[in-house]
């Protein structure tokens, strides 16, 4: 394998780790699966123009080709891509100009006063990052991030998986059967979890679902719960 394959591979091995499966990873990026573990394992190589397809898929279009690439260089040399300086708080500018967003993080899942979760971290200084194509947004405007707080939602979502909401997708007309929403259960504490919402009666009684079988179904009228936002992405956690 060439040199330049190597680090390649290195690269894209950083990035599909980070995916939840090779598919959903080949998905996004705009190949097959097979062709993916192809390239995983050193069987195919890719040629330069889809490599840089792929890289630019990630968010690393152009000229920013080469510090795609330089992550495979920092791992072949045994350094932690998260310890190297040249990606510990890259700026705004930066990540913007890559299709990456900086988003809002919520160390609590708990509503204030305003039946809100508070952010803790400011998008300037979070460390939760998305690329922007991924989630089909160009601003991180309403979009807050947060850890999944318990297991009720897996194996879709494990708990401490990082996820993200957005706060503007957050009344009763938008509930769709499948879709998963940030709620607020027990208004005496205010404390959120993450379901599947579906409707028992139409604008009257809703059913709040778990993935996990050990969590039994929630059966409410829709004025005991509160929406703080439907959840459009998340990865899990290393």
């Amino acid at each position: 394998m060439k040199n330049i394959d190597k680090i390649f591979s290195e690269s894209l091995k950083y990035f599909v780790q980070q995916e939840r499966s090779q598919r959903s990873f080949a998905s996004k990026v705009g190949i097959s699966a097979p062709y993916l573990n192809d390239l995983l394992n050193g069987r195919r190589y890719g040629e330069d123009q889809t490599k840089r397809k792929i890289a630019t898929a990630l968010g690393y279009p152009d000229r920013h080709y080469e510090d795609f690439l330089d992550i495979g260089r920092i791992i072949l040399n045994g350094t932690s891509v998260a310890d190297n300086e040249k990606y510990t708080g890259p700026s705004e500018e930066a990540l913007r100009a890559r299709g990456f967003l900086s988003i809002d993080y919520s160390e609590r899942l708990v509503l204030d006063s305003e039946n809100l979760i508070p952010v803790t971290v400011e998008a300037k200084k979070s460390q939760a990052v998305v690329h922007g194509p991924t989630i089909r947004r160009s601003s991180n405007a309403g979009l807050q991030a947060f850890k999944v707080p318990d297991e009720s939602m897996e194996p879709f979502l494990s708990k401490n998986d990082l996820a993200v909401f957005d706060v503007a997708l957050n009344t009763p007309e938008i509930i769709r059967d499948g879709q998963t929403f940030v709620v607020c259960l027990e208004p005496d504490t205010g404390q959120c979890t993450v379901r599947y919402l579906s409707w028992a009666e139409k604008n009257k009684t809703i059913m709040c679902l778990s993935e996990n079988r050990r969590f039994k179904p929630v059966v409410t009228s829709i004025t005991d719960v509160t929406i703080v936002g439907r959840v459009i992405w998340s990865t899990h956690v290393l």
